[in-house]
């Protein structure tokens, strides 16, 4: 009996990630690189009497809408920026919504806890929801944002855990005392 329910926790966690991700893409997909840089023109190559490849020059990089960068032309410079701009917002809006569903996940397994395994497994996705939102937005925060997430949330998994162990501890005492 206990096999079954590991093996339906971890199902429900695996589960749930997998519907956090798909809903998060079928709601609010992903920035996708095309969209941003597919029609970006680039200049057809020179090549030279000899065979080599002729750079363009400053002047015809920026004529031809790209940024001259340290001797060479890119012209996926200016597409890059607004992906990557895009790319941030989208990661910003995902970590929100898997705080906000992991939150949710974790008071329901909380609630439901005495229902084995679904509590417990939806403690666990709540805990999957904020690694995949932190994953996803990490390169958005600075070191000492990514220490005070982690930081905030080992306290609250410890204490949580001491509290839950508690009330276990007080309900199998309670029974030697009557």
């Amino acid at each position: 009996m206990r096999i079954k329910n590991i093996v339906l926790g971890i199902g429900i966690i695996v589960v749930f990630a997998l519907v956090l991700w798909q809903g998060v893409e079928a709601f609010y997909p992903s920035p996708q690189w095309d969209d941003y840089c597919s029609e970006t023109v680039v200049p057809k190559t020179i090549i030279d009497g000899r065979g080599n490849v002729e750079n363009p020059t400053q002047t015809e990089c920026e004529a031809d809408g790209g940024r001259w960068n340290n001797g060479y032309c890119d012209y996926y410079y200016y597409c890059q920026q607004e992906f990557d701009d895009a790319s941030d917002a989208h990661a910003q809006r995902v970590f929100f919504i898997s705080l906000i569903v992991a939150v949710i996940a974790f008071i329901l397994g909380y609630s439901l806890l005495k229902t084995e395994p679904v509590g417990s497994a939806l403690m666990g996705s709540g805990i999957w929801a904020l690694f995949y939102g932190s994953v996803v937005n990490w390169r958005n925060f600075s070191d000492y944002w990514r220490f005070g997430l982690l930081l905030v949330v080992l306290i609250l998994l410890i204490w949580i855990a001491l509290r839950l162990n508690r009330q276990k501890k007080k309900s199998f005492f309670g029974r030697f005392r009557r």
